[in-house]
């Protein structure tokens, strides 16, 4: 009887050493994040071309990932007329690499809203202003479905990007629209074919035609915010955009969207942030497209190209 009591007690105490254990374990996890799912399609491959048959100088291309603009990169992608002509990854990234885009996520609210306010869901006054809340809120009452629901049917699984997810502040909160979206890499080259070849994706009209030129109309009394986009003054360089019509937008350190709708041209960029003593410190803006710009063998004459020649050539 002593040896089963003593039986007992040792079962007793492993069990409550593992109750124990248990707890400790479970109070060491993070909580699991709020999320919710954006659904997408089945995330194939983007059409490619070599630089050349784009007009793209390819040695430019490759000096410029070598240039101080694109210190500690971790993504380059060059696409025009639908093509992927360049692309670099680094620090650990690839194509297929999920990444949370911060505010590029405001580029999907500006498509999915043009997208809305044609099918009636959202009310012509909500365009007046680009607010990311009122927007997302509209767009739910119209549709009388979530944003994340209505994004996916509409615009994420019309462009066939893999499945991506939005990060909540807490678990059933409202869906932020303007942040927090997960999605890999390569799928934002998908939501700049729409942005530079007038709201088409693969031949198929999927935003209104001419949505993307109302983006670019100003929005603020600077006149360097469209909506959901920035304008080309608003951009931190030692120079000007080498060409006109070029829309950017920031996402989180130093990752930026450029876009040039005239040319087809669009550069996503992507890098760390060395030595800064914050992520968003101040960065040349113009100085990486510029480049890319320049190696176009088509780009339209801007101001200062004579003089650049002139200076190259004595004479002329």
């Amino acid at each position: 009887m002593k040896r089963y009591a003593s039986l007992l007690a040792l079962a007793g105490a492993a069990l409550l050493a593992l109750v124990l254990l248990a707890a400790h374990f479970l109070r060491a996890q993070p909580p699991p994040p709020a999320r919710v799912r954006v659904d997408g399609g089945d995330g194939g491959g983007l059409a490619r071309a070599q630089p050349a048959d784009e007009r793209f100088d390819a040695a430019a291309l490759e000096r410029a990932t070598h240039d101080g603009a694109a210190a500690s990169l971790q993504a380059l992608i060059i696409m025009r007329d639908d093509h992927i002509v360049f692309e670099r990854y680094g620090q650990g990234l690839t194509a297929d690499s999920v990444i949370d885009s911060g505010p590029l996520a405001q580029l999907l609210l500006a498509l999915a809203s043009g997208v809305a306010a044609k099918q009636g869901v959202l009310p012509l006054q909500a365009l007046r202003t680009f607010d990311a809340s009122a927007l997302r809120a509209a767009i739910e009452t119209g549709s009388h479905e979530r944003y994340e629901v209505y994004l996916a049917r509409e615009l994420w699984s019309r462009l066939n990007a893999a499945a991506a997810w939005i990060a909540l502040p807490t678990i059933g909160a409202p869906t932020p629209a303007d942040c927090c979206f997960h999605a890999r890499v390569l799928d934002w080259m998908r939501v700049a074919s729409l942005l530079v070849q007038d709201g088409r994706f693969e031949g198929k009209q999927l935003v209104p035609a001419g949505w993307v030129q109302r983006l670019s109309l100003p929005r603020s009394a600077d006149r360097l915010h469209g909506f959901g986009v920035e304008l080309a003054g608003a951009a931190h360089g030692a120079e000007p955009f080498a060409a006109d019509g070029l829309l950017f937008v920031r996402g989180p350190g130093r990752w930026r969207l450029w876009l040039l709708p005239p040319l087809k041209l669009a550069v996503l960029f992507g890098a760390d942030a060395p030595g800064a003593a914050s992520p968003d410190a101040p960065w040349d803006e113009t100085r990486l497209p510029n480049l890319v710009i320049r190696a176009l063998s088509d780009r339209p004459a801007q101001r200062g190209d004579a003089s650049d020649l002139q200076r190259l050539v004595p004479g002329h």
